[in-house]
Formats: structure tokens, sequence, C-alpha cells
């Protein structure tokens, strides 16, 4: 058997300070995992958003082909249910253009590291960013969100 320094018998298991450094580890490792999976997660619903307006745009163009000029409301399209808890979609309309735009809500603004900033899809295809912050309008920026 095991003896200790001391002579007697070593009792078998972990040591106070080995099960410290073994929670120590664990819970850097899910702090890792979590901050990962929060970026991942909101990566996945800006990709989403921006699928959504492309569908409206899309629906309103079709609507242009058939009567000429975009409807006067926004068709309704998949972009509710669990998206709209982390986006609020909005547009503006009139018979000759339109401007759709994504703004992210509450921990959809601060996890996006990439682009806390509002999605735009105009009727000419342009892409854009848009929020309080000068950053937002930067083409880098852009081409990161989109």
């Amino acid at each position: 058997m095991p003896q200790d320094i001391r002579g007697r018998r070593a009792a078998p298991g972990f040591t106070l300070l080995e099960m410290l450094a073994a929670l120590a580890i664990v819970g850097i490792l899910a702090a890792i995992a979590v901050a990962s999976y929060d970026s991942s997660a909101s990566r996945s619903r800006r990709q989403t958003a921006t699928a959504c307006l492309g569908e409206v745009a899309a629906a309103l163009e079709r609507e242009r082909a058939a009567s000429y000029s975009y409807p006067g409301s926004l068709p309704v399209i998949a972009c509710t249910g669990e998206l709209a808890r982390h986006y609020r979609f909005s547009g503006e309309l009139s018979p000759e253009s339109f401007r759709l735009s994504a703004e992210p809500l509450g921990r959809q603004a601060s996890a996006d590291d990439t682009c806390g900033c509002t999605l735009t899809l105009d009727e000419t295809g342009r892409k854009g960013t848009a929020s309080g912050a000068a950053g937002c309008a930067a083409d880098a920026r852009v081409a990161a969100c989109w």
C-alpha cells in the first residue's frame, strides 16, 4: 500500500487540491464552449434573417411583375416564430420602391460580434447595414453581415 510522508497508509481518492484543479479546468472549457455556441447561434440567426429578407424581396418582385407596382403591404413570409424574438422585421413600401430591414434585438445585437447592425435590402438588390454606430455603414461591414 502507498504511504504518505509520515509513514501512514494513504487514503484512496482525490485531494481537495486535485479536485479544485479539475473543477477549474472544466469551468474554463465550459466557458469557451458556451461563448463559441453563442457566436455560432447568432451567426446562424443572422443568416436566416438575410434569407428571410431575400424571400420577402422575391415575393414583392413577383407581385410587381404581375401588377406593375409593389403591393401596399409586406407579404407574410416565414420571418416569424423563433426568428421574431431576435429580429424586428419592417419595410417601407411605395408603388415604385421598397426598403426592407431586419433590426437585431437584445442579445442578438450584442452577441453577434461580426454584425450587430440592422440589415437592409432595397428594390435594386442593394444590401446594406444601418445603425447608430458609424462602423455599420462601412463596406467591409456590409460584406461581413451579408
